[in-house]
């Protein structure tokens, strides 16, 4: 699985999603100058397996320019621009767009600039947090480019087979093997409603340690490592893999340190909850899934990602947040997700949107000793507009608050739920750089 990054712009036209690809080697644009000024289409040039598979967005008119990618040895890993309301359509569309590469390489402006040749509008810059490459674009199109969003793919080399273990409770035990020159073999045993579920990747060679975590009642928070070019077979492998956890133990180096470090870690200390990336005969790319904050009981949960949210409604009794139910608005529809059980005191957030839109959701997780579990014992949201709701619930144990990157808004909630809400975390867009 890949990390969304975004959308920003506008929220009319029909929404897309290409998927994830293995990457991009070209990107061909229309700019709409005149009343118009903006970008009325976007045509991408993927790689998957071998194979080029074209896409699509918006409508043909005005100039067209591209940007090409020597691709698999050059890749994006930047894509910017800016957006703002366009006269004509008085409605925000994006009105241009800026790619950069890991090579340091930067395309030119491809839309409209200023009079000091910066982009015209409001800018962005959509980008993984450790330099993983562009491998899919989402977002909004009809007559021009309403808005646009990136998929960034896992750290490191783009040979082997993907692979995506998902969204597990936990990690119990990490096995890792390493030879000379890379990471062979990962094994992860999870645990997943109560029972233990075991994943492999790569290849079972080399040196062979193994690091355990008192699950439940510690979790790792952080993945990190190092990847570099292998002269030997000709492509880029993960080198080294450490993992550290809540309570601030950290794993035996696996491997050797050589090459570009990274480490792979939740915003908000969130738990990880199951590993993607490439793999073969050995570990080509690694990326992680981060998880809610809270308790491990209840069932998951994961309304996805939408165009905004209206209203919240949530419940609270003397011991947690019992209750959640979300009015979120998506193509003009709205859609109600409800969790936990409807008990306790009643209140309700309402926001203007698509005026306002929430940019925070904080609160608190505690163990409450009386269910012998971890559960959210309250919460709040804040605005764009600087609005801030009533404190649902009451204010004890850990606090949190989850924010997107730049004041990007809440697009949508996942968590833990039953007889409570045990467990929360939120889905953001990207806003402007």
């Amino acid at each position: 699985m890949s990390k969304k990054v975004g959308a920003v712009g506008g929220y009319l036209g029909e929404a897309f999603d290409d998927g994830v690809f293995d990457g991009v080697k070209k990107i061909v644009v229309s700019v709409e100058g005149g009343l118009f000024n903006c970008i009325s289409m976007i045509k991408i040039e993927y790689e998957k397996d071998g194979k080029l598979e074209s896409r699509q967005h918006g409508t043909i008119r005005g100039e067209l320019k591209e940007f090409s990618v020597d691709y698999p040895n050059e890749y994006i890993t930047s894509v910017g621009g800016s957006y703002d309301s366009v006269r004509y359509y008085e409605v925000p569309l994006i009105k241009s767009l800026i790619f950069k590469t890991n090579t340091g390489r930067t395309s030119p402006i491809l839309g409209g600039t200023t009079e000091s040749g910066q982009p015209a509008g409001t800018e962005f810059t959509l980008e993984g947090k450790y330099g993983e490459k562009l491998i899919g674009f989402f977002g909004r199109a009809g007559q021009a480019l309403d808005a646009i969003g990136a998929n960034f793919g896992p750290l490191g080399g783009n040979k082997g087979n993907t692979f995506d273990d998902g969204f597990l409770d936990g990690v119990k035990t990490l096995t890792v093997g390493a030879d000379e020159y890379s990471v062979t073999y990962i094994k992860i045993e999870y645990e997943n409603n109560g029972k233990d579920e075991v994943r492999e990747h790569g290849t079972n060679r080399g040196e062979l340690q193994e690091f355990s975590v008192n699950y439940p009642e510690d979790s790792i928070v952080a993945v990190g490592g190092t990847y570099n070019h292998i002269f030997n077979y000709d492509t880029t492998l993960i080198t080294s893999l450490y993992f550290t956890t809540s309570k601030g133990f950290t794993s035996p180096l696996f491997g050797v340190a050589k090459g570009k470090e990274f480490e792979l870690q939740g915003e908000n200390g969130e738990k990880l909850r199951g590993i993607y990336g490439r793999a073969g005969t050995a570990i080509d790319a690694i990326g992680a899934h981060f998880g809610p904050l809270g308790g491990n009981k209840g069932n998951t949960f994961d309304d996805g990602v939408f165009d905004g949210l209206k209203k919240i409604t949530v419940g609270a009794d003397e011991y947690s947040i019992t209750y959640i139910k979300i009015e979120y608005q998506k193509d003009a529809k709205v859609i109600v997700r409800e969790h936990g059980t409807n008990r306790g005191e009643l209140k309700e957030f309402t926001v203007n949107y698509p005026g306002d839109n929430i940019v925070a959701v904080g609160g608190s997780y505690n163990h409450i000793f009386n269910y012998d579990t971890t559960l959210i014992t309250s919460l709040y949201f804040t605005t764009s507009k600087g609005f801030t709701s009533p404190l649902f619930g009451v204010a004890k144990g850990k606090d949190f608050e989850l924010k997107g990157e730049n004041g990007g808004k809440l697009l949508g909630i996942y968590g833990r739920d039953g007889t409570a809400i045990d467990a929360i975390g939120a889905h953001f867009e990207t806003g402007s750089g």
